[in-house]
């Protein structure tokens, strides 16, 4: 198995963890914060949505484009379902001898393909982990994994 397929793995079983988490939020909670300066549930899915799009765009070698925040929880869980198989898609896409080109990111750092390819799902991981510490501040200790 090569390193598209390895990550399109690893892909899938975190978009599984954090979909089962953020399907597990109650309606009242869903723009809940822990502070003003906090992120609720409905913001980090909807930043995940945007963020799979953007590897995307960085892989394919085009501009990211410029979304709109989902209005909707619902909303931002189809969005990040979307942007994850796009993401998937164009991971598979990747030809193999490309993996140590390299992409200049807007902000000016250059990383490889390889990096960029690797870079998504430890962002999903992460971000996941925030979800499900946002459910265990409003007492919800269901173990989803």
């Amino acid at each position: 198995m090569d390193l598209r397929e390895v990550e399109i793995k690893r892909i899938e079983k975190i978009s599984e963890l954090l979909l089962k988490a953020a399907r597990a939020v109650p309606s009242e909670k869903q723009h809940w914060k822990p502070m003003p300066t906090g992120k609720s549930a409905h913001e980090i899915l909807a930043h995940l949505g945007m963020a799979n799009y953007f590897f995307a765009a960085l892989l394919q070698g085009t501009a990211p484009a410029q979304m709109s925040e989902p209005k909707t929880y619902d909303e931002a869980i189809k969005l990040f379902e979307r942007s994850k198989a796009e993401l998937i898609q164009t991971i598979r896409s990747v030809d193999p001898a490309r993996f140590n080109e390299k992409r200049t990111m807007p902000w000016g750092e250059e990383r490889s393909m390889k990096d960029l390819i690797t870079s998504p799902m430890p962002h999903m991981a992460y971000h996941w982990g925030q979800v499900a510490y946002l459910q265990t501040l409003w007492g919800d200790q269901e173990n989803r994994f």
